[in-house]
């Protein structure tokens, strides 16, 4: 298959022509000191924070799946692999957040012919592979309306609130056993025993604006990923207690499973996308996040 044919095939789905202002993760980069990554993206990426970052070989002939990509995943793919990623950055809860890729990650998919697209908040407001939606399934929450959108010019929402009849106890293990082993779920707060209605919001969710729209649909549990964080930078720490607070006053309980866990599905119904496709694809695992 080739590259060109992908990314039409991503672009469509992810309705990318029409995605405005999403995160703007080159400014990130240079922000971190990683400027490097104008030598090597498409110039397309650079007006749209979205799409094919690197372009690789005009053939492709296999695809991997990550939610953060990272050196040691760069390191390990084959000549002419499609990553594709939620995120164009690593990242590590346990220092200072973001790390951006270096440059010989860069010149390694250069030289093998490695292409790496991404799509963040078409990904996060998807009505299919959203993975706050993902995780409500898995749930099994019923009555779903989707709010809360982080990008322009497409419709949905990046938070998913439905009702469950499971305690908060019996959500987090059903979460637990949906997201896997290797994901660390904990219930940080939980005022009553039922779920009742339950607000999803994958990924950095722990966000008091986020919580705000949840009670007003009545939220009564919050499901995130980064309510318990050791991230150092102080502008986190200080969303997170803002959240955390907000959620004890109103008695909403918060169910955690981390960055990385609650952004897992996507990425493995992706390797399905890719395989129904006729490209053999896998997910590379990442390094979730342990609870703080």
């Amino acid at each position: 298959m080739t590259l060109d044919e992908v990314v039409r095939e991503l672009d469509a789905y992810f309705r990318l022509a029409e995605v405005e202002n999403d995160a703007p993760w080159g400014e990130l980069y240079d922000s971190l000191g990683g400027a490097h990554w104008r030598e090597y993206a498409e110039p397309a990426w650079a007006e749209r924070w979205n799409g094919l970052m690197v372009r690789g070989h005009a053939d492709v002939e296999r695809a991997a799946t990550c939610v953060f990509p990272s050196d040691a995943i760069i390191e390990a793919l084959e000549p002419r692999t499609l990553l594709f990623s939620e995120h164009p950055i690593a990242y590590d809860d346990d220092v200072a957040g973001f790390n951006p890729l270096t440059p010989g990650s860069f010149e390694a998919m250069k030289e093998r012919g490695v292409s790496f697209y991404h799509a963040h908040g078409p990904l996060d407001m998807h009505p299919e592979v959203s993975p706050s939606r993902l995780c409500a399934a898995g749930l099994d929450l019923t009555e779903l309306d989707e709010y809360f959108p982080i990008v322009d010019g497409i419709p949905g929402g990046a938070a998913v609130i439905g009702r469950s009849d499971f305690t908060a106890d019996e959500l987090a293990e059903r979460l637990r056993t949906f997201l896997g082993e290797e994901i660390p779920v904990s219930v940080l707060f939980a005022p009553r025993a039922h779920a009742g209605r339950v607000a999803i919001a994958a990924g950095g969710g722990a966000q008091r604006p986020i919580l705000e729209a949840s009670l007003e649909r009545d939220c009564q549990t919050f499901v995130t990923g980064n309510a318990a964080t050791r991230c150092r930078l102080d502008f986190v720490q200080k969303e997170v207690a803002d959240f955390r607070a907000l959620a004890e006053e109103e008695g909403v309980a918060i169910v955690d499973g981390t960055h990385y866990g609650t952004e897992k599905p996507p990425q493995l119904a992706m390797v399905n996308w890719f395989t129904s496709r006729g490209l053999p694809a896998r997910f590379a695992h990442g390094k979730p996040e342990r609870a703080a």
